[in-house]
């Protein structure tokens, strides 16, 4: 599982708005529905960024594991879980990578995702790839 996420490229583009949440809702982006995220990201593996510039590609497994590699080397292992009355999406990771609890937005083509208590941009996912479950 992480050796394939350590053989991989971080050869996306670093890509985000400057977007609030606040600013998001007052452009029209819409707030994606805990199940619509779900069918979006579960059993992929995504590729995004988070903010100060870094890249990361993740694995979002079914079963609310997840495991992730940052373009400067560092990997981190965690659970996940979809508050789906709240359309909330929490991450707690177990090495030092940030916890989160988000809402996301569909953004330019991108799922962007704002910290609760801030409405900051916290992430943005560029692209999901389904993954095959050996």
């Amino acid at each position: 599982m992480k050796s394939d996420l350590e053989n991989s490229r971080f050869s996306f583009e670093y890509a985000r708005s400057n977007y609030t949440e606040k600013t998001a809702l007052e452009n029209g982006f819409k707030l994606l529905k805990a199940t619509d995220l779900y069918e979006k990201i579960i059993n992929k593996t995504v590729h995004g960024n988070y903010p100060m510039g870094f890249r990361f590609i993740s694995k979002i497994f079914e079963n609310g594991k997840t495991v992730g590699i940052n373009d400067v080397g560092s990997k981190d292992i965690g659970t996940w879980r979809f508050d789906f009355d709240n359309n909330t999406f929490h991450l707690q990771w177990k090495n030092g990578w940030q916890n989160t609890i988000t809402r996301a937005y569909e953004v330019n083509g991108n799922i962007e995702f704002y910290d609760i208590d801030t409405g900051n941009w916290r992430t943005t996912f560029v692209r999901a790839i389904n993954f095959q479950i050996e």
